[in-house]
Order: structure tokens, then C-alpha cells, then sequence
């Protein structure tokens, strides 16, 4: 099954790249895409499959000296990618004057280093505001005009209804990705751009200049309509409450769609935008940055920014329930779910597992990995990676070798997560023709007090299984009405894979098999059952406990 839908996958891909601009076309390497197709979705890196295990750099560590000292934590991480600012301000600081000795820097040592790049275009939008544009375009507010509030006050977010920031932002972006271009197409070490960052306006729920009044009290644009499937009207008579929020998400999806479009005209690798929650405190667009890809804009998003991929989303809540709702609100048929930054720790750690098993994440990341953002109470020794990490570390030591098994069974429903929480002891797993129980919680395995347990498990034929995990028990049983009463091994397998091949270490038996725990360092199984009725068996199975 899995080369079946590797090569349908694939097939899809070699259609795709024979759409691309001509000078992908005799690249060795094929650029990286974004392939989706009946509602599933899978980065395709070097042509193969992907998976972003990735680390996020703190805001203001993009630059080579703070770099120089982080990738040897990173090769501690286990990371396979990179997520660092590349910012505006730095590249252009005289106007139509491009510096890119820091990014050909950061691109070299970066494939000297194996790991790949998402490069985070700090650009017009930042966090709700606009602190990295270039010194000539915030001492020119009047050629590169910002929002107004309510009040008349102008903020620091510049307007998105002006085609001069528009422009100038799209001019620069589309020199950086034709420098990209230049130096990496022949390496594929950059494989994703981020256009923006956290988009949107703090401090307002829209802009209040009176050209941006006068649209908002007209007439909402027959394409956005339609494809919402609202009747005509101004924005309040259309979306009332929520209309200010509504016209920004319009303006501002429109305004970073021209940005990632000029860009894709020089180089059209996958390009998203990410999004700051408004699933927090009063959810009060202004409050949270109004206009961006929140949950609720979404599908304004869709409507008018065809050339941005994806809408990713930052989870930094610490409830399982809460980010599993975010992940479900982003993993779309017509959205791949990114989580482009977490937290740290065993927590997140744990949620990465529902991201990747439960909503077929193309990637997941833990925000701040470096140790040099200026924290005068961080005494720790900054020379090795924050032990915050070692969870995750952990995580994709034991998962990277297994992507290409992971990708291959992602939107098939073959894979799933078990994840031990507070007060959830254990999870119930179905699949074609058993049910597995995961149980947690094992004092002699434990050596922190948090929950540890989580588990990938994959079914790959009708008795087949992989399971790839932490710290928790598990139990076989045929599905009720298969005929079956009780179910043996025939045989489990530890191991790992090597180029996707997998590779034995040693067979489980006897006290192994008895326990059926995957251990606290982390272990994948290779599993092979079948099915017993009543009369095969005289004694219960003693992995049945």
C-alpha cells in the first residue's frame, strides 16, 4: 500500500514540476512542492516526501554571530530544518539597495550543516505590527503611510490599502527570491518561505483613515461574495460584527498574496503565512492582530490569495483539548496543517505526536531553540542545547528516520496517535481488523512526575503494524465481528530504517513481549499478528494482561 500511494504521489508531483517555470525544469533536484490531492497533503522535498521536524529561532537571532553558535545545539535537537528571520530591514537598508551577504551566510552553513531552511520573511508584518521595515520607508510615513485607529492615531502597522508599501515589500521579496534562486537551486537547502510574520493590526479592529472608511462603507468586492456565498452589500449589512475584522483579512490577504506572487514569479518555492491565535482571552479582533489567518478568516484567505499555500497556525496553548481544536481547524482538504511554532517541553513534545498522527502535520516546531536572546536571568550553559528540549529532541531522534513510513500512511487513516494526559490513562486505537490499547502511566518506567507516554502507530497491512513512541503498554485484540476471540504475535521486531528500508535490531520475546512497553528512550516496533478463535488457544495470551 504504501509504494502504491508513494507512486500516485509521485506521479502527481511529475506533473506538477512539468508546470513549473523553466528553470526548475534541468534542476537535478526537483524544487520543493506542496502536493495535494484529495484532500491530503505532503511536502515533497528532493522529490520524496517530507517532514519538517523543525526548530524556530528566537525574533532577533537571524544574524551570524548568534547562528555560528547554534548549529551544533541544533544537531542535538535531531532537527532536519530550520526556521530563521530573513529581515527586510537588514537587506534593504537603502532603498532598491540589496545586501545578501547575511543570507548567502545563513544558506551555506546550512547545507554545510545538512539541515534544510523555511526562511520567515520579517518584512511589512510582524506580530500585529510593522517594527521591520526598512529605516527609509518609517521615516517616510507619509509615501508609506499606517492605520489609523478609531481615534485618528496613527499606529505602527503600516496600511495595507497602500499600493506603495505593497509594492516596495513585493520589489524586495521577489530580489530575495531570485538571490535564492541563484545560489540554491542547484542545493534545494531553502524548501519553504513564510511571507510575513503573525499578520495583522494590534491596537485596531481595522484601519480608520478616511480612504479606508470610504471602502469599508462601500460595497464588499463580488469575488469575496461569492465565494462566501453572501449576498451583496456594504460590509457592515454583510458581515456585521465581525465586518471590521472581515475588511481587514481582505486587504491584508490581498496585500501578502501580490508579495508572495512577485515572489513566485523569480522562484515559486511553497510559500504560507502563520497565524497568532485568536482563540485567547476575549477573542476581540484588535486585541489579537485583526485581518490575519485566524480560524475565523480562513476562508476569506482562501478566496483571495491563491499564491499563499498554506495558512499555518502558532500553538502555544497548554490544553491537549485546546490544541487539538487548532489543529483541526487548520488541517483542511484545502489546507495542509503547519505548526510552525510551539512551546518547549514535555508538553509540547506530547502534542506534537496529535499534530503529526491525528491531523497529518507537514511539520511541527518548537519556537526559541537558541540560547542568545538577551535573558540576563538564563545562566545556564549556553554552549549546549536548553535541556527544555531534550523531550522533543528525543521525539525526532526516533521519528526521522521514519518519515518516509510516516508521510506514506498520513490522510489514509492508517496512522494514529495515543498521548497520555492528565487523568487519560489510556487510549483506545481502531483499525482494519484489531483495536490496540495504549496504557500509561507505569511507576517502574516513570522518572519524571508529567505524563510522558505517546505513541505513532501505523498499520501497514491487514496484521501488520509500526509503532514509534514513549513510555507506554499495549494490547492487541481483534475487532469485534472479525470472527476472532484473541489474537498472538507472530512476531515483534525492534528496530529502525535506514533510507526507508527497514532495518532489525532484535526480536522481542519472552519478558519483552510479556510487558509489551515501549520503553522511556523511545523505541519503533515492527508488529505482525493473527487472529485466534476460541478453540486455538487453551490459556490467556500473556500479553493480554
Amino acid at each position: 500500500m504504501i509504494k502504491q500511494y508513494l507512486n500516485v504521489l509521485l506521479a502527481g508531483f511529475l506533473i506538477l514540476s512539468t508546470q513549473l517555470p523553466s528553470f526548475s525544469q534541468h534542476n537535478p533536484k526537483p524544487i520543493p512542492a506542496l502536493v495535494s490531492k484529495n484532500g491530503r497533503h505532503t511536502l515533497i522535498v528532493d522529490g520524496k516526501p517530507f517532514l519538517i521536524l523543525g526548530a524556530q529561532m528566537w525574533n532577533s537571532s537571524g544574524w551570524p554571530d548568534i547562528l555560528d553558535k547554534t548549529w551544533p545545539q541544533l544537531k542535538e535537537l535531531h532537527c532536519n530544518t530550520l526556521e530563521v528571520p530573513v529581515y527586510w530591514e537588514n537587506i534593504e537598508k537603502e532603498q532598491g539597495k540589496y545586501d545578501f551577504a547575511d543570507l548567502d551566510k545563513l544558506i551555506l552553513d546550512a547545507r554545510r550543516e545538512n539541515i534544510r531552511l523555511v526562511l520567515l520573511w520579517f518584512a511589512s508584518f510582524k506580530n500585529g505590527s510593522s517594527q521591520y521595515i526598512p529605516v527609509w520607508m518609517k521615516e517616510n510615513t507619509k509615501q508609506y503611510p499606517r492605520m489609523l485607529n478609531a481615534g485618528g492615531q496613527p499606529i505602527q502597522v503600516q496600511a495595507t490599502i497602500s499600493e506603495n508599501n505593497r509594492n516596495a515589500d513585493a520589489k524586495a521579496f521577489a530580489a530575495v527570491m531570485a538571490h535564492i534562486r541563484e545560489i540554491d537551486e542547484a542545493h534545494r537547502t531553502v524548501i519553504m518561505m513564510q511571507v510575513e510574520n503573525e499578520p495583522g493590526s494590534l491596537g485596531t479592529d481595522r484601519d480608520y483613515s478616511p480612504e479606508a472608511t470610504r471602502l469599508f462603507n462601500g460595497q464588499v468586492p463580488a469575488k469575496l461574495l461569492s465565494a462566501l456565498k453572501k449576498k451583496p452589500g456594504t460590509w457592515q449589512q454583510v458581515f456585521g460584527f465581525d465586518a471590521p475584522e472581515t475588511f481587514s483579512a481582505y486587504y491584508m490577504a490581498q496585500y501578502i498574496d501580490h508579495v508572495a506572487a512577485e515572489g513566485k514569479k523569480q522562484y515559486p518555492l511553497p510559500m504560507y503565512v502563520n497565524a497568532w491565535l485568536r482563540e485567547n482571552r476575549f477573542e476581540r479582533a484588535g486585541e489579537h492582530p485583526s485581518g490575519g489567518p485566524t480560524s475565523n478568516m480562513i476562508d476569506v484567505y482562501k478566496a483571495v490569495a491563491p499564491d499563499i499555500d498554506l495558512l499555518a497556525v502558532d500553538i502555544y496553548n497548554r490544553n491537549y483539548v485546546q490544541f487539538r481544536d487548532l489543529c483541526e481547524k487548520y488541517a483542511r482538504p484545502d489546507n495542509a496543517l503547519l505548526v510552525p511554532e510551539t512551546g518547549k517541553g514535555m508538553l509540547f513534545a506530547r502534542f506534537h505526536f496529535y499534530a503529526i498522527g491525528d491531523y497529518n502535520a507537514i511539520g511541527v516546531a518548537p519556537y526559541g531553540v537558541d540560547p542568545f536572546h538577551g535573558d540576563p536571568h538564563d545562566q545556564r550553559d549556553k554552549t549546549k542545547l536548553d535541556e527544555k528540549f531534550a523531550a522533543i529532541a528525543s521525539n525526532y531522534r526516533l521519528l526521522q528516520p521514519a518519515i518516509p513510513l510516516i508521510t506514506s500512511l498520513q490522510g489514509t487513516g492508517k496512522l494514529k496517535a495515543a498521548v497520555e494526559e492528565e487523568g487519560l490513562g489510556e487510549k483506545l486505537l481502531h483499525f482494519s481488523n484489531y483495536d490496540l490499547l495504549v496504557t500509561f502511566g507505569f511507576p517502574s518506567y516513570k522518572t519524571i512526575k508529567e505524563p510522558t507516554g505517546r505513541v505513532l502507530v501505523g498499520e501497514t497491512g491487514p496484521d501488520e503494524f509500526y509503532l514509534m513512541g514513549f513510555d507506554a503498554k499495549f494490547q492487541f485484540r481483534p475487532r469485534l465481528g472479525s470472527g476472532y476471540s484473541a489474537s498472538e504475535f507472530i512476531y515483534v521486531e525492534e528496530g529502525t530504517f535506514e533510507q526507508g528500508t527497514w532495518k532489525r535490531r532484535r526480536i522481542w520475546n519472552g519478558d519483552e513481549v510479556y510487558h509489551s512497553t515501549l520503553t522511556p528512550d523511545g523505541v519503533i516496533l515492527k508488529v505482525k499478528l493473527r487472529g485466534l478463535q476460541s478453540d486455538q488457544y487453551n490459556t490467556k495470551p500473556n500479553f493480554e494482561q
